[in-house]
């Protein structure tokens, strides 16, 4: 999805100079869980490791174009002698608390967050809980709404590299992994396609496909499941489509350079989280995305699908100090008008937009 877009915008602006665009930032707070004994950080954790991945992530989030960013606003430590050793924060050290054997220690862990203070738990900001070493293979952990809304905290097993946080964000934006629930070889969860045991998350332009911690698809299975073909037979439409998939930054392929090749969102998996960070999980940005189309209708919500019609309408739809942005979906927009407000107007990488000629 590397398609490149135009917004051209011919119309009356108030005041003399332009503003400088506006990122809508996702926040995030980063908890260190030390050691029970000695208070003592994880192997390999520093405040320089957070800051690096942030920073290249947010490479990865300036190519989708949608304006999101992350911020780190805060790294605290919790846990140690001092707040109850092995009783308080610190019985996770050391931990995944992904674990369900004996019990399901990911409900156990997040009660914690909600009950027990010492946890620094925000309400506006993605708390990320950091209890294991840096990890070449980093990934971790968070809840996915709409069925786990009233869950916020991420457990990150984290390096300097993007992938954690893109993909460990998309999730709680509601993204699923391209697989879907396959867990892969076991089929629960999955259907067939075309003779292939596959998994799907729910959204049009990624394809079915069989991945899961067991298991790692190639593009050969992801194109026989979905075009009954190799790879090497597709069309260039197709072959773009098994691309997004395989180097999907859901995805989990490619384990040892996911944070050099998982990259890429799609439209639709960027439309998702947009709808999901103005809705259930808005308190954790500092701004929302106005959807408008040439066949929005003057009702339209704003949202992905139920966009407003009109630069007007989008406009007005954006906060008035600021902060928000309007995407527009490709087309021509025939209207002149002043805008007085402070807000970001945006273009999709699907093609170009022209407002007020």
């Amino acid at each position: 999805m590397r398609t490149a877009n135009l917004l051209s915008v011919a119309m009356w602006l108030a005041g003399t100079t332009f503003a400088a665009a506006q990122d809508i930032e996702i926040r995030l707070s980063i908890k260190i869980i030390v050691n029970p004994t000695n208070g003592v950080s994880p192997s390999g954790i520093s405040n320089a490791l957070f800051y690096a991945a942030a920073d290249r992530a947010n490479q990865w989030m300036s190519d989708y174009w949608r304006g999101y960013r992350f911020r780190v606003s805060e790294i605290v430590s919790i846990g140690g002698p001092a707040q109850g050793g092995l009783n308080g924060p610190s019985k996770w050290f050391g931990r995944d608390p992904r674990d369900r054997d004996p019990i399901d220690y990911w409900v156990q862990f997040q009660s914690d967050t909600k009950t027990d203070s010492r946890y620094l738990l925000r309400s506006d900001q993605v708390n990320f809980y950091i209890s294991t070493g840096s990890a070449t293979d980093a990934g971790g952990a968070c809840p996915i709404p709409p069925g786990e809304a009233s869950d916020t905290a991420c457990w990150g097993q984290v390096n300097d590299g993007p992938f954690w946080i893109v993909h460990e964000t998309g999730h709680f934006f509601g993204l699923s992994h391209t697989h879907g629930g396959c867990g892969c070889p076991d089929t629960d969860g999955c259907f067939l396609m075309n003779g292939l045991w596959v998994g799907d998350d729910g959204i049009t332009d990624t394809l079915a496909e069989a991945s899961g911690d067991f298991c790692f698809t190639t593009k050969d299975l992801i194109a026989r499941a979905n075009f009954n073909k190799l790879y090497a037979n597709c069309t260039p439409v197709e072959a773009g489509l098994v691309d997004d998939t395989f180097f999907n930054a859901m995805s989990y392929h490619n384990p040892t350079t996911k944070d050099t090749t998982e990259d890429r969102m799609t439209e639709l998996q960027l439309d998702r989280h947009a709808d999901t960070a103005n809705s259930s999980r808005s308190s954790f940005v500092s701004g929302r995305t106005r959807f408008v189309s040439t066949t929005g209708s003057a009702s339209g919500t704003g949202t992905s699908t139920n966009p407003l019609r009109t630069v007007s309408q989008g406009v007005g739809a954006a906060a008035a100090g600021g902060g928000d942005a309007v995407l527009f979906r490709p087309g021509s927009y025939n209207e002149q008008l002043t805008i007085n407000k402070p807000v970001t107007l945006r273009a999709p990488r699907t093609g170009p937009v022209t407002i007020g000629k």
